[in-house]
């Protein structure tokens, strides 16, 4: 008996140790919370919302923070409910993809581990140069280091009234350095491409040479800095608007020469050696105006011109291809157009060996002008054509054939009660028809001039933003894929 009760005792310590055990038991630490749930892509210095749900076996109530991925993480929130969501905002200042991640904790401040990661693209961004003046961009191209370099003019810096305008930018398109050219008067840069050396090469024109207004080439190192410049002209109007390196190291330059030439002004034609020196000229035009606007070299050595003609055609102005040999000799010309003015602003080979032009109609589609996109095969003959835009006036300014076949316009269009414009980016596939657009700007009048498609497939773009009442900035814009 004595033992039985023994047995009873010990049974009953036991039983009451193991009871104080289960009461006491340990605190267990909330689960991971869920895959943030947010945007998949966005634009730098915007902020995005995601939100997470975290759970707590023990039913307490939880705290969660953000990793966002970009070497930052949040505050812990405030304390909410089992269960419930917590969303916070986070704004990127670079491009990229981030992997974005949650933890929670509860009261007692036991933690979670993370959660699994929500993978966002931030690829796009807009910034603006210049202040309290008129600037703009009027070309622009993409680096080899991924970053941008941007020519135009400004008024608001240098010292003159208007000055060729250099700006070169990273990949995030933050300004590393900017250098004007220019003397008292007014001079603009209106194509810019890099060159093999890893500097620039830039165009436009100059009012300080020897006539009223005369070609200018300027070619900078990799900082910007002027190595040499070289004026064309006479005594009349010489322009310069597109500019390109050419295999042999030296330049081909087109633009328009109002000194020389049957008519009031005529398509001209430069090529020079490495040093900017003149290797030939050649003038292109009849008994009235014509101008050429855009300039590439073609893969058979020679050639393609893009801009108007008003000695040729249908209409007051029709769109006018030419054709070169390496010596800049004509070997065929086309005319595009109808009874209205059509003008031709770009030009690009194609991979099929023909050409596209973009530039403006008002001879076709449903407005004053319309932007117009003509596609030819390598002879000049027309394949197609389409038309963009409403009842207002609407340009298309630079063209570029896309990596899927396709084609990326970038221009102006107009508002829709016509009270102002916006740049337009327009994207096509390879028969140009629309695949989407995408259009940029304020209540004022806003317009694009340059794009190119970039390394990563999205687009960049430069023009003019209306930042108020008469003053303009260089716009540089850059979009996803999807133009956003």
């Amino acid at each position: 008996m004595r033992v039985s009760r023994h047995l009873l005792v010990m049974g009953i310590l036991i039983l009451g140790l193991t009871l104080g055990t289960t009461c006491k038991k340990k605190n267990q630490p909330p689960g991971a919370p869920s895959i943030p749930s947010g945007p998949v892509s966005g634009r730098k210095g915007d902020s995005l919302r995601f939100s997470t749900v975290a759970e707590d076996p023990d039913g307490d109530s939880v705290a969660v923070r953000f990793d966002w991925g970009d070497s930052t993480m949040s505050d812990w929130s405030a304390l909410v409910p089992n269960g419930d969501s917590v969303a916070m905002t986070h704004a990127w200042q670079n491009l990229g993809t981030f992997s974005i991640r949650a933890q929670a904790r509860d009261t007692k401040e036991t933690a979670s581990v993370w959660s699994g990661e929500h993978q966002l693209t931030v690829s796009s961004f807009f910034a603006t140069f210049g202040w309290l003046g008129n600037d703009c961009g009027y070309s622009v191209q993409q680096t080899s280091d991924g970053g941008y370099i941007i020519t135009g003019h400004t008024d608001a810096q240098g010292t003159g009234n208007w000055d060729v305008w250099l700006v070169r930018t990273d990949a995030d398109g933050n300004k590393v350095w900017d250098n004007t050219f220019g003397g008292t008067g007014w001079d603009e840069g209106y194509s810019v491409q890099p060159t093999s050396d890893g500097g620039y090469i830039v165009v436009g024109y100059t009012d300080r040479g020897t006539g009223d207004y005369d070609v200018w080439l300027i070619k900078t190192d990799s900082s910007g800095n002027e190595v040499w410049d070289k004026t064309f002209g006479a005594e009349g109007t010489d322009r310069g608007y597109s500019v390109q390196q050419t295999t042999d190291g030296g330049y081909i330059v087109a633009g328009y020469n109002g000194s020389y030439g049957a008519g009031g002004a005529c398509v001209w034609l430069i090529k020079t050696d490495a040093s900017g020196n003149e290797v030939w000229d050649k003038t292109f035009g009849g008994t009235r105006s014509d101008e050429g606007y855009s300039v590439q070299q073609t893969t058979d050595g020679g050639y393609i011109v893009a801009g108007w003609t008003m000695s040729y055609g249908m209409g007051d102005h029709d769109v006018w291809l030419v054709k070169t040999d390496a010596s800049g000799d004509k070997v065929w010309d086309k005319t595009f157009g109808g009874t209205g003015d059509d003008e031709g602003f770009s030009v690009q080979q194609t991979s099929d060996g023909g050409y596209i032009i973009a530039g403006a109609t008002n001879s076709y589609g449903a407005g004053d002008y319309d932007v117009w996109l003509v596609k030819t095969d390598s002879s000049g003959n027309k394949v197609w054509d389409r038309t963009f835009g409403g009842p207002f006036d609407d340009e298309g300014h630079s063209v570029q054939q896309t990596t899927d076949g396709g084609y990326m316009v970038v221009g102006r269009g107009a508002v829709s009660d016509g009270t102002g414009e916006d740049v337009w980016l327009i994207k096509t596939d390879a028969s140009g028809n629309k695949v989407w657009d995408r259009s940029f700007g304020g209540t004022d009048y806003d317009e694009g001039w340059s794009g190119q498609q970039t390394s990563d497939g999205g687009y960049i773009i430069t023009g003019r933003y209306a930042s108020m009442a008469l003053d303009y900035e260089v716009w540089l814009i850059k979009t996803d894929a999807e133009g956003n």
